[in-house]
């Protein structure tokens, strides 16, 4: 009994699942732009892609998933100098724990609340990460033109049955059963019979 069942097991068309199938990793496939998409390097992870492109996935610091490069283990664990890094301060404390002195970095950056107040901010060219991609992802954004919405003949039809039945009373279009069915807001009515009125004076 139980050899006729493998039998059929092995018939079927339902594919068997296997711990082998569930361990492939899915690779993503870049469908938005096509300089991205040739740049993009199959072998490296997601974060290691747009590290190198420039390219950042995460608006703040990344929680995680960074291998760091054994130089900057050594780099880490070295104790810091006495300078002050970029938006850094320093507090000296007495012996009963009350401050003393506070030294601010000189290359503090901050926002000013009343606009009098001077902001020193630091422009190194350490800090600009542009590269070719981005800059050709830019100068693609400056040729490309917004295409407007064009009315189609229904829709410019239905306003225009609108604007018969109650004039400017855009509240009872709102509340027309017949002609709004698709239960179009006040505010939506409004914007398309101002571009049909537009198209029309066209």
């Amino acid at each position: 009994m139980g050899r006729e069942l493998q039998k059929k097991k092995n018939r079927s068309s339902i594919n068997k699942v296997t711990r082998r199938k569930q361990n492939i990793r899915k690779r993503p496939n870049i469908t938005g732009s096509k300089l991205v998409a040739d740049s993009w390097d199959k072998t490296q992870t997601l974060s290691q892609n747009y590290a190198r492109l420039g390219l950042t996935h995460r608006l703040k610091n990344a929680t995680g998933g960074k291998e760091l490069h054994p130089s900057k283990v050594k780099e880490a664990a070295t104790p810091q100098s006495g300078t002050l890094g970029q938006q850094e301060a320093r507090i000296t404390r007495g012996e009963d724990g009350s401050i003393l002195k506070v030294e601010y970095s000189k290359k503090l950056v901050y926002d000013s609340l009343g606009g009098d107040d001077e902001v020193e901010v630091d422009t190194s060219p350490a800090l600009e990460t542009e590269t070719d991609l981005i800059r050709a992802l830019k100068h693609r954004a400056t040729l490309e033109v917004k295409k407007e919405r064009v009315q189609s003949d229904r829709e410019s039809d239905w306003a225009q049955r609108l604007v018969e039945k109650h004039g400017d009373d855009y509240q009872a279009m709102f509340w027309d059963k017949e002609l709004n069915i698709r239960q179009q807001s006040v505010g939506d009515i409004k914007r398309r019979i101002k571009k049909w009125q537009s198209s029309q004076k066209a």
